[in-house]
């Protein structure tokens, strides 16, 4: 295949051209990048004149009409230039070989991996956020009985049941609603019955799930009840 080889004007390159371009309108390379979306390493292959190293002429073509494009530059004179300096060869320089695919991960951007991991990292942050919110809704409040001991023995009616728990919960003792302090503390009497008695007491909080404390209390009138397990002889 014939191919025609044109010795280049350095003082007049495509190349001297497109970067003073750029530096007349004050951008960096990596603000090249930014407005064009073309990686910063093939913007330097232009601006080098590196035509061999580029992709095939058709993708050069568009990298330059976007370059040309984001300095507001009309680029049917800079496309014509491009065409011949680089001449009707479209064969590798060094190999003469044709030309290899463009690999997909040349035109990737470094700033859409960047804009892309920060979505992913806010869309992660949200989830677990939430996730704590709602385990915070649905965690059990924090029940303290100080009285009595679980499996007390007494010779009295009744036994005062006192604790805490945590602020804008609800407390019940054997079904029955107890009014709480201002800093959550509650004390109540319980009348007990002969024998053993199961105090249940109750808290929750709105649309969490409950948390219960269980005291035994033995009442001890005219016998003796025991908490130890029978033994049949």
């Amino acid at each position: 295949m014939s191919f025609t080889i044109r010795q280049f004007d350095h003082h007049e390159r495509l190349c001297d051209k497109l970067k003073a371009l750029r530096k007349a309108a004050n951008f960096t390379v990596g603000e090249m990048q930014e407005k064009t979306k073309i990686h910063k390493g093939l913007i330097r292959l232009l601006e080098a004149g590196a035509w061999d190293k580029l992709p095939d002429p058709i993708y050069t073509r568009n990298f330059l009409k976007g370059y040309l494009h984001a300095l507001g530059t009309q680029d049917t004179y800079y496309l014509n230039l491009f065409e011949e300096e680089r001449g009707t060869c479209d064969f590798v320089k060094q190999a003469r070989l044709p030309r290899q695919r463009a690999r997909a991960h040349r035109f990737l951007v470094a700033s859409r991996f960047l804009k892309t991991a920060a979505l992913v990292l806010g869309a992660l942050s949200i989830v677990t956020y939430l996730g704590f919110q709602v385990r915070s809704i649905v965690r059990p409040p924090v029940l303290v009985i100080a009285e009595p001991s679980d499996g007390i023995v007494t010779h009295d009616a009744t036994i005062q049941v006192t604790g805490e728990v945590e602020k804008d919960s609800q407390v019940k003792i054997n079904g029955s609603d107890v009014l709480l302090t201002t800093s959550g503390d509650f004390d109540v009497e319980v009348a007990l019955e002969r024998g053993l008695n199961v105090i249940k007491i109750e808290s929750v909080k709105r649309y969490s799930r409950p948390s219960i404390v269980y005291r035994r209390v033995v009442l001890e009138q005219d016998g003796q009840v025991s908490l130890a397990p029978r033994v049949d002889k």
